[in-house]
């Protein structure tokens, strides 16, 4: 059994991702992280084959029940219902499930450019969470990649507030946007509580957007890219 502290996670719920998540687990072995390389995997979506593989290639594999989303009208909003299983992602929040100290989730759709281990410090004190914005709506972070500390009551208290409130996206941005609610101004919004949440650098989880880039910044910022994120359905192992 690992003795570490940390780790680094992330979540398979089909083998249409598992291709992402076997090169983010070599991306950070690249970058020559010390810390454990956890997946959250549901058994039930999942193939045996696939199972085989990423035991072979992580540290902990973790069985987890699916829990979907039920806002189907929020995610033809968005325009992707298959989205509806990343409640699952919840299970983060577990500490029976990932018995560590803090954690850095990321989705399978991430690529590890630069050593990130620093991340884990943005958790620090009475801080429960910390992610970098999204570039659709800076207001809001995208949480393909955030960091935390695996708690009974918070876990507890996110999937409560997610049967109670549901998403407004119906994924699991809307939700966790919705619940730590603190993250854009530092403060909660009016009416409403939230944890501590802090916000992270672009450079942690960039977004190349169709809709809408900001050039000159990224010739200007690209040596500082950690971490890039195929965000949208098209991902760079399903090109012909």
């Amino acid at each position: 059994m690992s003795a570490s502290k940390y780790a680094y996670v992330t979540l398979l719920t089909s083998d249409a991702y598992l291709p992402g998540a076997l090169v983010w687990a070599e991306s950070l072995r690249a970058a020559k992280t010390p810390h454990d390389l956890a997946i959250l995997v549901t058994p039930e979506t999942v193939t045996h084959a696939a199972l085989e593989q990423i035991n072979r290639v992580f540290d902990r594999v973790v069985s987890v029940p699916t829990i979907r989303s039920q806002d189907v009208g929020n995610l033809q909003l968005l325009g992707r219902r298959e989205l509806d299983i990343t409640f699952t992602k919840l299970h983060v929040w577990n500490p029976d499930t990932l018995p560590y100290e803090r954690v850095i989730f990321m989705d399978a759709d991430t690529l590890v450019l630069k050593p990130i281990d620093e991340l884990f410090d943005a958790v620090a004190g009475d801080v429960a969470f910390a992610a970098a914005p999204d570039v659709g709506w800076p207001d809001c972070f995208n949480s393909g990649v955030f960091v935390t500390k695996p708690e009974a009551d918070l876990f507890a208290s996110l999937v409560e507030y997610a049967h109670t409130n549901g998403s407004f996206d119906g994924g699991d941005q809307g939700l966790l946007n919705a619940y730590f609610n603190s993250w854009a101004s530092g403060s909660p919004r009016p009416g409403q509580t939230s944890p501590t949440a802090a916000r992270l650098p672009f450079q942690y989880n960039v977004t190349p957007s169709p809709v809408y880039s900001y050039l000159p910044a990224y010739v200007y910022y690209k040596a500082d890219i950690k971490v890039v994120h195929f965000i949208g359905p098209n991902k760079p192992w399903t090109f012909e």
